[in-house]
């Protein structure tokens, strides 16, 4: 479009142009040459832009693709001491940013890319007792989301959790995973960890809680009250991750934090930031747990129950994967590079 604006004999010209072509990440100079109507020339001063790269569409990538992402923040660790009391039930512990981690699609919808560390971090965290099953989820994801954000990306890191792993592996939870599973048990020990009486699973005092899921958690909890009334619903299972993936799909890589689609036997051991609960063997006490995959597949097992193992001395000590989730509204990823390991997909701020 053109638009003029006379001022006596002088025109004031506006010129839209709209380029073609141009080459991502770019610099490219424009220089405007005017002739007069008495065929005199005027050339103005260079003008340089850089052009954004372009990208490819969210559709083009992959499970498993490389992402060449790098988390940004000044915190190097994290502590397990928070608002001034230790959360972790297993004393003061500090979790350290690992910054040599290899990044990979989880999962990819039109607004939203999911990256999972390719390997196991090698800082460990031991949950343990009452406090460890209050507070694990939001120490987790805290912990993920202080090391491995980067706010430029519109990129915020929390903790791999139960339901990431059972998407990739496509597994939805049901009697197929255990015959108990959804159904609710009266617990004759009537301890519970306080933030049972938030969690819909729990039914304490005549009362389902209704805040939280099992991998929510937002604020932080301590002790254990005793109930007149309690109730649990089962939601702990087992299962291997190869009856699902075979030991050399990237989906079984990326469950197992392999190096590329390796079919290989060693696992290392990592937290799911997910509650869960089961009956006590007997059928007398409601279990508090913490999901969990070692060996190859995804287990749980107590921090504390209802009866007189409340309390108890479990101290389950697992590494810290994170995940990072990624606002595509606010990214550019695949500019250059090819998605693998040794030439990752780029990614930049719009």
């Amino acid at each position: 479009q053109t638009t003029s604006n006379y001022t006596g004999t002088t025109a004031v010209i506006t010129n839209n142009y709209t380029y073609t072509g141009l080459i991502g990440d770019t610099k490219y100079w424009l220089r405007v040459k005017v002739t007069d109507m008495a065929g005199r020339v005027t050339t103005g001063g260079a003008i340089t832009q850089t052009t954004k790269a372009a990208g490819i569409s969210y559709d083009k990538l992959e499970v498993g693709d490389y992402i060449a992402y790098s988390p940004a923040g000044e915190a190097s660790s994290y502590s397990t001491t928070q608002d001034g009391a230790e959360r972790s039930g297993g004393g003061t512990q500090t979790i350290s940013k690992n910054t040599s981690l290899k990044w990979r699609v989880l999962s990819v919808s039109s607004s939203k890319v999911t990256l999972i560390s390719e390997t196991i971090p090698t800082d460990y965290l031991a949950l343990k007792r009452v406090e460890g099953y209050n507070n694990g989820v939001k120490l987790l994801n805290d912990a993920c989301k202080t090391l491995y954000s980067n706010s430029n990306l519109g990129a915020t890191g929390r903790s791999v959790n139960v339901e990431d792993i059972n998407g990739i592996m496509g597994v939805r939870p049901s009697t197929t995973l255990h015959y108990n599973y959804g159904k609710v048990f009266a617990s004759s020990g009537k301890y519970y960890p306080n933030i049972f009486a938030d969690e819909k699973t729990g039914y304490v005092n005549n009362k389902y809680g209704t805040l939280l899921g099992q991998s929510d958690q937002s604020r932080w909890y301590s002790g254990v009250t005793q109930a007149t009334t309690l109730k649990g619903k089962y939601t702990a299972y087992f299962y291997s991750l190869s009856s699902y993936k075979a030991t050399n799909t990237v989906e079984h890589a990326l469950a197992t934090g392999q190096t590329g689609n390796a079919g290989t036997t060693s696992h290392a051991s990592y937290w799911l930031a997910s509650r869960c609960g089961r009956n006590y063997y007997d059928d007398t006490a409601f279990v508090f747990c913490i999901f969990y995959v070692s060996g190859g597949a995804v287990r749980e097992d107590a921090l504390s129950n209802a009866g007189t193992m409340v309390g108890n001395d479990n101290n389950l000590n697992f590494a810290v994967r994170p995940i990072i989730d990624i606002d595509l509204s606010r990214v550019s990823i695949g500019a250059t590079g090819r998605g693998t390991d040794t030439a990752p997909y780029s990614i930049i701020a719009k």
